[in-house]
């Protein structure tokens, strides 16, 4: 499922691993750090608050990865960084020895990171997943090479299985190993609960909260904590989230809608997990198709999708109304642009959990759109393959534009 702990926005943090992992082997006095990475890892880090550095950037995250970061930590990493690391950090950016670039064609997600000091060369690179490290060079002689099986960009057995197949494997997962779902839900909740409590990102889950005349229904509900716990993160708040398909932001997006409405309607918990079991495979089905990042929102068109289909399931809904609910999200959000991590990501990920909870809802009350009309297919798998589409050809020209706008 994708699915780890992980400390602040995971773009910059995969970037502040490279950078511990090449600290590792650092000896001599550091002369510079050159740092490339994919299109959409520049993008995402080049607003969002670094946790522990109260700034944004991916040459501060790279420098305080190298002076101060622990690679043990691996995406918990930035949790640890003190003042100490910091005053390096940007010392280094300060005489003007980080660099950073963009390369015009890689995986999504990529990084690429060399240190160069007085007594050696560092290369370090991290491809398809956020703690992915694929190769180490220390003076020309690679002294790692690898890559774990679990690339989103790899052909897996996912993509051999229909949108019907994970509606019916959900009954059969053993409850067992659902069980480390518990800690997101720990984790996730109590980040909402420090947005609420602590001035974060767009503070917009305290506005929303404060507002007068609200009903607190599970819709609103879910997006006032969604949104304040997004404030903590793209913030730079330091409270572990758990993520889903490789995002924390599509983890809160995943996790608090539907453990909401599960206590809204007073679900047993072995069900509740089984239906956060498919909401988050369903948001990593889908980016097999659209990409794992990309230059549409995956809170909508991924992690929404997932919550939606996870919560119809648990609301006792069959897979027609399960592919129902997430045809309506995608009718609804597919047209939603991803313009980097930042402070406003709280706005449309509380849009996209809380119009699952509403899709949800409404499908199991007989709610579908038709088929065949527009990006919607003559079923669910042919609606995700158009959205996919979409998203690798027609969001690819977008996502140019939108970095030309923000470099």
């Amino acid at each position: 499922m994708d699915s780890n702990l992980a400390v602040g926005c995971t773009e910059p943090v995969a970037v502040a691993y490279a950078g511990a992992v090449a600290g590792k082997y650092v000896t001599g006095n550091i002369e510079n750090i050159q740092l490339i990475v994919s299109k959409n890892i520049y993008k995402n880090g080049k607003s969002v608050i670094v946790p522990n550095t109260g700034e944004s950037g991916l040459q501060l995250a790279a420098a305080v990865g190298v002076v101060g970061g622990d690679y043990t930590k691996k995406l918990l990493l930035l949790e640890f960084i003190t003042k100490e690391d910091l005053e390096n950090a940007k010392k280094l950016l300060k005489e003007d020895k980080v660099s950073l670039a963009y390369a015009d064609v890689s995986p999504d997600v990529y990084v690429n990171l060399v240190v160069n000091t007085d007594m050696e060369k560092i290369e370090v690179e991290i491809k398809n997943d956020h703690d992915n490290v694929t190769a180490v060079v220390v003076n020309g002689k690679k002294v790692f090479s690898g890559e774990k099986n679990t690339g989103i960009n790899k052909t897996n057995h996912m993509s051999d299985i229909t949108f019907e197949d994970l509606c019916q494997i959900v009954d059969d997962i053993p409850v067992s190993e659902l069980e480390f779902l518990k800690e997101g839900i720990d984790c996730n909740f109590k980040a909402a609960d420090t947005g609420l409590k602590n001035k974060n990102g767009l503070n917009l889950g305290t506005h929303l909260s404060n507002m007068k005349g609200l009903s607190m229904d599970s819709v609103m509900e879910t997006r006032i904590l969604t949104a304040a716990a997004a404030d903590m993160r793209m913030g730079g708040g330091v409270c572990p989230i758990m993520t889903s398909g490789g995002s924390g932001n599509q983890g809160i997006g995943v996790i608090i809608p539907t453990v909401i409405v599960a206590k809204h309607e007073e679900v047993e918990e072995e069900k509740m997990l089984r239906a956060l079991w498919l909401a988050n495979v369903v948001n990593k089905y889908v980016k097999i198709y659209s990409g794992k990042l990309s230059g549409m929102c995956g809170c909508a068109i991924g992690a929404g999708v997932g919550a939606a289909a996870g919560i119809t399931w648990m609301l006792g809904g069959d897979s027609t109304q399960i592919a129902a609910s997430c045809n309506y999200m995608f009718a609804n959000l597919a047209g939603m642009l991803c313009d980097g991590a930042k402070d406003t990501c709280s706005l449309k990920l509380s849009t996209c959990a809380s119009e699952a909870v509403l899709s949800a809802y409404l499908s199991v009350g007989g709610f579908a759109v038709r088929p065949s009309v527009g990006i919607i297919g003559k079923d669910i798998d042919e609606t995700i393959r158009n959205v996919g589409r979409l998203s690798k050809e027609g969001f690819k020209e977008v996502d140019k534009v939108v970095l030309d706008i923000i470099k």
